[in-house]
């Protein structure tokens, strides 16, 4: 009978025990939903403006010989008498010189002036008129000084004043044995000859320094994706703003000015863009400070798709413990989204915490919003500012407040990171090796350049994709082969 009653306390103690066990132990599911905002537009990726430079040399003899080839023999006739008694024919009859200094060209031109001219006297009504022409020959050397500038149209402005020296013959008047002498009585004449002369060689300097039909084909081309390698498909695009000159300057017989094209310059990795070319060049701005500094847009740009799978790599089967082992979480399965400016991370947790006797149970999916950085130190990218959606948060409050102190997201922000040192060191190789062996935009057209530093700039999301942007400074220039 002892026995029975020791079986039946004992089966007791059994069955209370179990149901003391199974009462300290809770498990609550938790059903939180994903964030559902679409990903916002990028305005935090501003693009910044760059100065592609377009050096232009004109060799001041190259002009000379030209002039001394086009300007030959009679310049200028006029054989009328009727109009002002006066006939002149003006012909050079050496070589035309030309000196420039600074924004100035100077022009020195040996000519032969025939003159003739009539002179009427009619003494009285019924005296006979007296009707006579006389003429002379004389030499000048006509130095003349322009001031050169660019207008908005491309088309060179020149402000010219003139003088003259007399040659090796000046002008006489032979009556009989006497020679009189006409220099005071011709210099006014030779005044406005002068004027016709320095419109002919403006005219030439405006000819000789057309620069729209080069910067025309240069605004073109510049806007024509570059593409830096094959095997990566990476491409350069320019687009270019405006457009701003140096004023010229002349130096060792050269004449130098620079060309700018302030432009937006990117490099991508995913294909040849789109681009739409702007065919209308715009209005030409003079500036003194015209610089050759560019910053290029590398991007780098890591899939949702690779993320999650970094992601993954990282935390899944890793648990989490808090208080000595009292508290811990495990996550199974990690996915990563986009949601407004935030990413989203999707982590399939289970975890309990212990509380003396009691043992409370949770599973589920909980979501957190972080902002995306680039960490110049790792080349990563990484995230900060982590915490749980406002619907996982409620429930965790309710259910597992432990886990919303903060320690789990703190070991988050410490973990997770995605590289993208290689993609960004791969861009900079090919745009270096690109601009080291001059990009060809065309035949007659190079770009060249040196990048020297990188700075970070910005992170921003795309509805698949976390993308990097790094400023790659240096200089860029466009070189004209053939001009």
């Amino acid at each position: 009978m002892l026995s029975s009653i020791n079986l039946y306390n004992r089966l007791f103690a059994f069955i209370a025990g179990i149901l003391l066990f199974a009462s300290c132990q809770k498990t609550t599911t938790i059903n939180a939903s994903a964030p559902n905002q679409p990903v916002a537009a990028a305005p935090a990726f501003e693009r910044k403006i760059s100065t592609i430079t377009v050096p232009v040399s004109f060799q001041a003899a190259s002009l000379e010989n030209k002039l001394n080839q086009e300007l030959t023999g009679i310049l200028y006739k006029d054989d009328n008498l009727d109009d002002d008694n006066l006939a002149v024919t003006v012909s050079k009859i050496g070589k035309l010189g030309i000196r420039a200094e600074q924004n100035k060209i100077y022009f020195t031109v040996p000519l032969h002036i025939f003159a003739k001219g009539r002179w009427k006297w009619e003494p009285c009504k019924i005296c006979p008129k007296i009707d006579k022409t006389e003429s002379t020959e004389f030499d000048v050397v006509v130095k003349t000084e322009s001031l050169l500038s660019f207008t908005q149209d491309y088309k060179v402005k020149t402000t010219t004043t003139s003088n003259f020296d007399w040659g090796a013959t000046k002008p006489t008047l032979t009556i009989g044995p006497l020679q009189i002498g006409l220099a005071r009585f011709v210099e006014p004449a030779i005044q406005d000859q002068m004027g016709r002369l320095s419109g002919m060689l403006d005219q030439e300097i405006q000819n000789r320094l057309n620069i729209r039909q080069y910067v025309q084909e240069a605004w073109l081309k510049l806007q024509e994706p570059i593409q830096l390698d094959k095997t990566y498909n990476a491409w350069l695009t320019v687009t270019p703003q405006d457009i701003r000159i140096s004023p010229l300057q002349a130096a060792n017989g050269v004449l130098n000015l620079r060309i700018g094209f302030n432009s937006f310059i990117e490099t991508v990795t995913n294909g040849k863009p789109q681009v739409k070319v702007n065919p209308t060049l715009p209005k030409l701005i003079t500036d003194n400070r015209l610089t050759d500094n560019v910053q290029i847009g590398l991007i780098g740009e890591v899939p949702f798709a690779h993320a999650t799978q970094l992601l993954k790599e990282q935390v899944t089967g890793q648990t989490f413990k808090f208080e000595n082992g009292k508290q811990q979480i495990t996550v199974n399965n990690a996915e990563i989204s986009g949601s407004g400016d935030k990413l989203v991370v999707m982590l399939d947790v289970n975890g309990q915490a212990k509380t003396g006797l009691f043992t409370k149970k949770i599973v589920g999916q909980v979501f957190l919003k972080a902002i995306p950085y680039y960490d110049a130190q790792t080349s990563s990218i990484r995230i900060r500012e982590v915490d749980y959606d406002l619907k996982t948060k409620d429930q965790l409050l309710k259910t597992a407040s432990w886990l919303a102190k903060g320690r789990f997201i703190h070991n988050l922000e410490e973990q997770i990171n995605f590289p993208v040192k290689t993609q960004l060191e791969q861009a900079r190789t090919l745009l270096q090796k690109s601009l080291d062996q001059s990009a060809h935009l065309n035949d007659n057209i190079l770009l060249k350049g040196t990048i020297r530093s990188f700075t970070p700039d910005n992170i921003y999301l795309t509805p698949t994709s976390i993308k990097a942007v790094v400023n790659a400074q240096g200089n860029l220039m466009v070189q004209i082969v053939k001009i």
